[in-house]
Formats: structure tokens, sequence, C-alpha cells
């Protein structure tokens, strides 16, 4: 009996026990759901917040990319402006600026752009600066709006040639004298003489291009340059080295002079040269002129015109002689053999020939000036090539002399007279940032 009563008890004691546990543990989930609740609605704000602030710097790099690849357009686009002589930092920011406006359609926020240009480095900077309010972010940094970005792009490696040296010694391949002025618009100065003084710029003259190279050195005594000289350059080659000599047979005319009235003159061989002076004017009708054995010389308040022509110079004595207040009014062949040319010096000649430039209203030169073994001198009076929609020189030296303003332009688009290979360049235009 008390056996039977022990175990009873036991079985009793099992049953309440297990009772009081299953309600424990019943208790305890029943709470465990209530913290659980609880803590994910202390925790919403706050994962609502993180997804939030995720959003918004998703949108954040979206407006970012769009901005930059806005800008990068917008400078590229510019900077190949700088390469047009005729543009200025008008047309320029213009360009920039109608890049933004057709890359970017955002409602969000208007792009305010600033547009730098830097002609002496050869470079165009645009940033732009988007006002944008994001819902989440702002809170936890102010500095996250306006989103703002740049983009720098500038001119890189070969430029055209608007003067070329071609003397591998001595000094002076290109000499710049007193109070004179060379302005290359969008175009390089090359000379390959490999002499410390290859080139030289005198006390008060200017020299205004975006590249200056030297084969050598360089010697600057007073002179301004727009950018600094770069030494030590490699040989730059004849562009026209290949170009043949023009063909032409015996005398059409001799000893050719013109003083006074209106006279229009037809190509051909003029043996003895030309000379017109006193108060004459004279056009040339379009082709190929062969001046031999004597001067091409204008003269006291004289002009010459002429469009489509090309002056082959050969035999001795041989030169440009164009002085006084005498007005040059030249545009270059346009086809044929002497095609891109204007003046074009026999190869045979020595190196010893100048030819003078000090006419004051030399306006119009457009083309190229090809004197491989002689040498071109611009001096006092003269005020060269201001009107010419481009003009090249490749000569053994160029000297410019005590006072003349010389301005070669590249506007090659506005002239019918095409560019010899070599002398312009394939536009390269880089991101510098």
């Amino acid at each position: 009996m008390r056996k039977y009563a022990e175990n009873y008890f036991q079985r009793l004691n099992s049953v309440f026990l297990g009772k009081s546990v299953r309600g424990a543990l019943s208790a305890l989930r029943q709470c465990v759901r209530g913290n659980i609740v609880t803590m994910f609605a202390l925790a919403l704000p706050g994962l609502l917040a993180a997804v939030g602030v995720a959003s918004d710097y998703a949108i954040l790099e979206m407006k970012r990319s769009s901005l930059q690849a806005a800008a990068d357009s917008a400078a590229l686009a510019a900077a190949k402006e700088l390469s047009i002589s005729s543009s200025t930092d008008f047309t320029v920011t213009n360009v920039a600026k109608n890049y933004v406006s057709v890359e970017l359609t955002s409602t969000d926020g208007a792009a305010v752009s600033t547009v730098t240009v830097n002609r002496k480095e050869g470079s165009v900077a645009v940033a732009l600066s988007e006002s944008w309010t994001p819902f989440f972010a702002q809170f936890i940094s102010s500095g996250i709006t306006p989103i703002k970005v740049q983009a720098t792009a500038k001119l890189a490696g070969s430029t055209n040639i608007c003067v070329l040296s071609l003397s591998s010694v001595g000094i002076g391949g290109i000499m710049m004298t007193s109070n004179s002025t060379v302005t290359a618009n969008g175009c390089g100065l090359y000379a390959n003489s490999t002499d410390k003084q290859a080139i030289v710029v005198a006390t008060s003259s200017k020299i205004i291009s975006p590249l200056i190279c030297s084969g050598g050195g360089a010697t600057n005594v007073g002179g301004t340059t727009s950018t600094a000289i770069l030494t030590d350059c490699p040989k730059t080659p004849d562009p026209l080295a290949a170009r043949p000599a023009p063909k032409y047979g015996a005398c059409d005319y001799t000893n050719t002079k013109i003083t006074s009235g209106s006279v229009t003159l037809t190509p051909g061989v003029y043996c003895g040269g030309v000379e017109v002076s006193g108060t004459a004017n004279v056009t040339f009708d379009a082709g190929t002129y062969v001046i031999k054995d004597g001067l091409f010389n204008v003269k006291n308040t004289a002009s010459i015109k002429g469009k489509n022509v090309a002056f082959y110079l050969t035999g001795f004595p041989t030169f440009l002689f164009f002085t006084n207040d005498a007005t040059i009014d030249l545009s270059g062949a346009e086809s044929g053999d002497m095609a891109g040319l204007l003046f074009f010096e026999d190869r045979a000649t020595g190196i010893l020939n100048v030819h003078d430039i000090s006419a004051s209203h030399a306006n119009n030169l457009t083309g190229t000036i090809y004197m491989p073994k002689g040498n071109l001198l611009v001096h006092p009076a003269a005020t060269v090539g201001q009107n010419s929609a481009y003009t090249a020189i490749v000569v053994n030296r160029l000297i410019v002399d005590q006072g003349p303003s010389l301005t070669l332009n590249t506007n090659y688009s506005a002239t019918q007279v095409p560019v010899p290979s070599g002398i312009q360049a394939t536009a390269t235009v880089v991101l510098a940032n």
C-alpha cells in the first residue's frame, strides 16, 4: 500500500510539473513574440531611412554620371574650336554650353555651367553644378548637394604648321628683333636648327602661339611668348619635300614693268622679273606665273591682287621685294601642280637669297610660302597676313625685324586654297582630368 501511494504521488507531481513547464514555455513564446514586434516597430524607421539613403545615393550617382558625361562632351567639343583661328572665347563658350543643353534632359534642377577658356595652354574647362534635394541623404551630409563635376580638355600632340624653319644648323632659325610680333592662331612655330640659339626673341618682341618648338635651344632677351619655348624638339620634316616643281618653257614676257594705270597680267614665264611701281594697280589672272632671273618687285603705292594664283621663283637674282606703301592681296593656287602654294622657290636656289616683305599693306597672303633654301625677312612697316584665311611659311630662316606685325591664321574652311599635306595636323583633343 505504501509503495502504491508513493507511485501515485510521483505521477501526480509529474503531471502538475509538466503543465507548469508547458505553461511557462507558452508564456515565454508569447513574450518573445511581443518583444520582436516591439523591436521591429522600433527599428522600422531606421530600416526605412537606410533604404531611403541607399535610394538617394543611387540617384545621386546617376545624376553625377550624367553630369560628368555632359561636361566631358562639352569640354572636348569646345577644345576643338581652339584650332580654328576665327573662333573667339565667346564662340568656344557657346559650343560648350550648347553641348550641355543637348546632353542633359533632367527636370529635377537646371544645371549651371561655367566655361573657362585658356588659349595659352590650349584647354577648355567645363564645370557643371546641379541643385538637387535628396529626401533622406541631406540629413546625413549637407555637402551632398549641389552636385558638382568638372572636365578639362586640351589640344594634344602635333599642331598645324604656321612657321617651319628648315635650317638644321646656325642661330636664328626663327629670329625676332625688337618690337616685332608674330601671332600664330591655332598653329605652331618650329625651328629645326640644333643650335642653342635656334629661336631668338629679342627686346619687346612677342610670339603668340600655342606651340613654339626648337630643335636646339632658345634665347629670350626681353621678349615675351604666350607659352614656354620647348627645346630639343625632334626634327620636323619638310612637308613639301616631295612636291615637284612646275614645268615651264621659254620666256613669254621679258622685263615687265608697270608704273601706272590698271593692268591685268596673264599666266606665263616672266623673264627678267615683274616690277609694279608708282600708282599702278595690277590684277593677276588665275594660273601659274614663273618669275625667272629677276625680282618680283612691288613698291611705292602700287597694288597687286590675284585669286587662284601661284608664283614659281627661279634663276638669279629672283626675290620677292614688296616694299613701301604697296598693297598685296593674293590667294594661292586652288588646283593643279601648285595647289595650296602661293610662292614656291626653286630648290636649286642658294641659301643666301633673302625675300623681303616690308610693304605696309600686305594684308592677304593666303596659302603656303615655300622657300626651302631661301630666307624670309619681314620688317619695319609691314603689317602682314591679318586678312588671310591661312598662311603657312616653310623657309630656310624667318627673320621678323624691327617692328612688323605678322599674323598667321588657320581658318582653312574659309578659302578654296587647299592645305598641303603635312601643314594641317589632325586635331587631337584629350581629356586632361
